[in-house]
């Protein structure tokens, strides 16, 4: 038996094309914040010039992934504020009650 296998046993974990795009999503989230800061930080002309043609790209590869998940309904971005609101109360309200049961 494995070290995975003792942790989350043997049935195989399915992984499904939105957990991957959400994945994908969030690192992008990140990549565009660390260049972002990387560029407001850097002090050389010729580095700030790379990191902001880097960020320009970042970003519309950004919302290339975003519009994707949206048009699957994956990624309610289009909600209206309260119902965005609703909807995360909703969720946060189930992952604690998850943990709650076990």
């Amino acid at each position: 038996m494995s070290i995975l296998e003792s942790m989350f046993g043997s049935d195989p974990i399915l992984i499904s094309d939105k957990d991957i795009a959400f994945d994908i999503l969030k690192d992008s989230k990140f990549g565009v914040s660390t260049l972002s800061k990387a560029t407001l930080e850097s002090v050389n002309p010729q580095l700030r010039q790379m990191l902001d043609a880097h960020l320009a790209a970042s970003i519309g590869e950004h919302h290339k992934l975003s519009d994707i998940l949206i048009q699957k309904n994956w990624y309610p971005a289009a909600a209206a504020p309260d119902l965005q609101l609703k909807n995360a109360l909703a969720g946060a309200e189930s992952i604690s009650q998850t943990i709650q049961n076990e």
